[in-house]
């Protein structure tokens, strides 16, 4: 599970890191306000200039750093970086981690959102040990909340985090238990024409 080495696939979607061509992307989706509205500001895709963050994002690696950052793709346009998706705070010893995800505004109102879910949790499902996957959620995000809902995802409680800035942050906390979510049915793709800030979940 070597950040620089995943690739994940769907029929909607490729995931995988991110190269020197993405560059480009990257300063679009640091440009894009929009996108950043529910986020905190100490992403690591917001750090530095766009050339340190790529850098930066290439040398994660989940085993070490307990995080890593994926370029998303649609399939129909592969060279072009649609958003970002994120495994942190992985726990291997508790079997937890949290996963994260964000697109351009462009791409938004596409199930983009719920797709990158479903490919995302496939593979902690068939490459991991992973028992609980948890999504962390600013209230006012509902758009995030329903996508999250509708792959599986339970309300949990809602807690104050540290997001890196003052004041502390309000967050709802969503969990699923991949054992569970197996044998269950979720959204096919496509379905979700309104998940457009689910791009905005940490």
């Amino acid at each position: 599970m070597t950040g620089n080495l995943m690739r994940i696939e769907n029929d909607r979607l490729l995931i995988r890191s991110l190269e020197n061509r993405d560059l480009k992307g990257l300063e679009a989706l640091r440009r894009d306000q929009r996108v950043y509205r529910y986020e905190p500001v100490y992403l690591t895709e917001l750090q530095g200039t766009p050339e340190e963050a790529l850098e930066t994002i290439r040398r994660m690696d989940l085993e070490e750093h307990r995080q890593c950052i994926l370029g998303v793709y649609e399939k129909t346009d592969p060279s072009v970086l649609a958003g970002l998706a994120e495994f942190y705070d992985f726990k291997p010893s508790g079997k937890v981690i949290s996963i994260g995800y964000r697109f351009l505004s462009g791409r938004w109102g596409r199930g983009l959102g719920s797709s990158c879910v479903r490919a995302l949790m496939d593979y902690v499902q068939s490459h991991t040990e992973v028992e609980l996957v948890t999504a962390h959620v600013i209230p006012d995000n509902i758009a995030s909340a329903r996508c999250l809902t509708k792959n599986g995802f339970e309300y949990l409680l809602t807690k104050t985090e540290d997001w890196g800035y003052s004041p502390l942050t309000v967050a709802d906390v969503y969990t699923c238990d991949c054992q569970r979510s197996a044998g269950t049915d979720r959204a096919p793709s496509g379905a979700e024409k309104n998940d457009h800030q689910a791009a905005e979940t940490r």
